[in-house]
């Protein structure tokens, strides 16, 4: 017997229901993620404010599937393809190799921490990162969550965009004031993107976190497709002028090594940049 065909009545009720059931799952793999530890069902469900009954069936799919797996006490753990779901000669973990000798030679000669930011899309993931030798290092996480108009990947992102785009993703002046020195008027952020664009340097000193600093400029293939970012973050004192013109020099050479790449050029086509 063929299979039944729904109708079109039926698949819009099953949208939301379906929608709510991957987003459980999801849930419940960003909770095994984030603890990173095996949890007990009763854990999760305390930290996904989720029914155990929901729990379980959500966890019983998984495990089927090879995104979770329980250990010798019965507790869940995230499986391999949730860990690292990308191969090995993935583009973005091939450049995350190339980047690695650039970012420690960043750091080791400046004492900050060295990151390369990819663009993917509006996102802004952190690919590698070394972390500086300062006792003060900021905060890293794989998606960077700082506002756009005062963290320097953002602006870097932003002066790669048309004012349409700029205003879209921005939102209505005036901009949060994350310390008193964020930019926050419409007029005075968009000039500095605009000298942005043209030199391709970012420069931010304590607009996001008091006391931690950054410069950093595009990475680009030699098509000219901008890819990301390449950045040194820290405690202010180390970002003097003298040590920001110091530091340009290095970027650029770092960024146009690997905007050289043969895995830069495998981003590009990635992200379709």
């Amino acid at each position: 017997m063929p299979p039944r065909r729904t109708s079109e009545s039926e698949d819009v009720r099953r949208a939301p229901q379906d929608s709510g059931a991957l987003a459980r799952g999801l849930a419940i793999l960003d909770c095994l993620l984030q603890a990173a530890r095996p949890l007990t069902l009763a854990e999760i469900s305390e930290s996904t404010q989720l029914p155990s009954s929901t729990v379980h069936r959500q966890l019983q799919t998984l495990e089927q599937l090879g995104r979770t797996y329980r250990d010798m006490s019965g507790r869940h753990c995230v499986g391999i393809p949730a860990v690292a779901p990308l191969p090995l000669d993935h583009p973005l973990n091939m450049l995350r190799r190339d980047a690695i000798d650039v970012l420690r030679q960043l750091q080791a000669q400046f004492s900050a921490t060295a990151l390369l930011t990819v663009f993917l899309g509006t996102q802004r993931l952190v690919l590698e990162a070394v972390t500086g030798s300062h006792a003060i290092a900021p905060y890293i996480d794989t998606q960077v969550q700082a506002p756009l108009h005062c963290s320097v990947s953002g602006k870097l992102l932003l002066s790669t965009l048309d004012e349409a785009a700029r205003e879209h993703l921005l939102g209505p002046a005036p901009y949060a004031a994350r310390t008193a020195s964020t930019i926050t008027k419409r007029r005075a952020l968009f000039e500095q993107l605009d000298r942005i664009a043209q030199e391709g340097l970012a420069t931010n000193l304590e607009e996001n976190v008091e006391g931690i600093s950054a410069q950093g400029v595009l990475v680009s293939t030699a098509a000219s497709h901008v890819i990301g970012a390449l950045t040194l973050t820290g405690p202010t004192p180390a970002f003097t002028e003298d040590q920001r013109d110091a530091m340009r020099p290095m970027l650029v050479r770092g960024a146009n090594m690997l905007g050289s790449s043969v895995s830069a050029r495998a981003v590009a086509r990635f992200s379709a940049a």
